[in-house]
């Protein structure tokens, strides 16, 4: 055997355990609600993180995105929304004005109809905010200032509630300089209720707030269903918060693990434990009775 067919052989063997064991979860189930954590990825080059975006569908068939992604992400986020057959957005929730959170934005209003937009009243002298304003400003979207106590409705059967930032947004000396925990602490904190099942997404979230929100709202944070806050480190998920949300089934999207702790913690107090840079795109499912079934696209040691 020549050089050439040995690589090709070694290179066939080392994909071949991705290919037998990778799942399509980008499929609905109709009548259930439905969420996608996206398994998101960025070159060298990136100046960030990949960032989060979920997908959630009602159990009708509305289509909400919760944040997009860095720019470089932006083309797995459509490819995401087109292989679950979605042609319009419903509702967009961008969670703060980081760019691995809002940054793709554009890309997402060119190839998609968006229904509604839901941000908070944050403003943030960034390029990348720009262009997300800007876009919504081109397209003539609807926007909606989301802040502490609000509430509105995904379809008829699943409510929103809104937990984060508080109003009036008060921001500090020299803003923007040294500001990325003030602007992750007023990330849109919300907690999605379909009948007894519940999901709450917390965007990047830091322990301080974490903190103000225990104690402000104790068990009214219970959810079963969480995406774990600021990617799953250890600048957040402690355990105070960790009791408070009780959670079954966490998820952390991110392009590695942060922090083990934070991992096992969540493990110790009842959770599964999904990262997407090792378990892939994950899958949730899940009826109004607390019933949940969750798919990674990859079997992975996490579970």
């Amino acid at each position: 055997m020549n050089k050439k067919c040995l690589t090709i052989l070694l290179i066939a063997l080392l994909l071949l355990p991705n290919a037998l064991f990778s799942k399509d979860v980008l499929v609905r189930e109709e009548g259930k609600l439905c969420i996608y954590f996206l398994d998101l990825d960025v070159d060298a080059t990136a100046e960030d993180k990949s960032g989060d975006s979920t997908i959630i569908i009602s159990p009708e068939g509305k289509v909400m995105l919760i944040d997009c992604g860095h720019p470089q992400s932006g083309h797995q986020v459509i490819d995401a929304l087109k292989a679950l057959a979605v042609d319009h957005i419903d509702i967009f929730v961008a969670s703060h004005p980081h760019i691995d959170h809002i940054g793709s934005f554009a890309q997402i209003a060119a190839a998609f109809p968006i229904g509604q937009v839901y941000r908070s009243a944050l403003e943030y002298p960034t390029s990348q905010y720009a262009s997300f304003v800007s876009a919504i400003v081109d397209r003539q979207l609807p926007v909606t200032i989301l802040s502490e106590g609000d509430r509105f409705s995904f379809g008829d059967k699943v409510s929103v509630r809104v937990f984060n930032p508080g109003d009036p947004i008060t921001y500090p000396a020299n803003y923007p300089a040294n500001s990325t925990q003030f602007v992750n602490n007023q990330s849109v904190a919300l907690k999605l209720t379909y009948g007894s099942s519940s999901a709450w997404f917390g965007g990047d979230l830091y322990m301080v707030q974490e903190r103000a929100l225990v104690t402000k709202y104790g068990p009214e944070l219970q959810s079963d269903v969480a995406k774990a806050n600021h990617h799953g480190g250890d600048t957040s998920n402690t355990l105070t918060w960790i009791k408070a949300i009780k959670a079954k089934i966490v998820v952390a999207m991110n392009d590695g693990l942060d922090s083990m702790t934070v991992c096992n913690n969540y493990k110790k107090y009842g959770a599964e434990y999904h990262l997407t840079q090792l378990d892939g795109t994950v899958r949730v499912v899940m009826d109004d009775k607390q019933n949940y079934t969750v798919t990674d696209t990859k079997d992975s040691w996490m579970n």
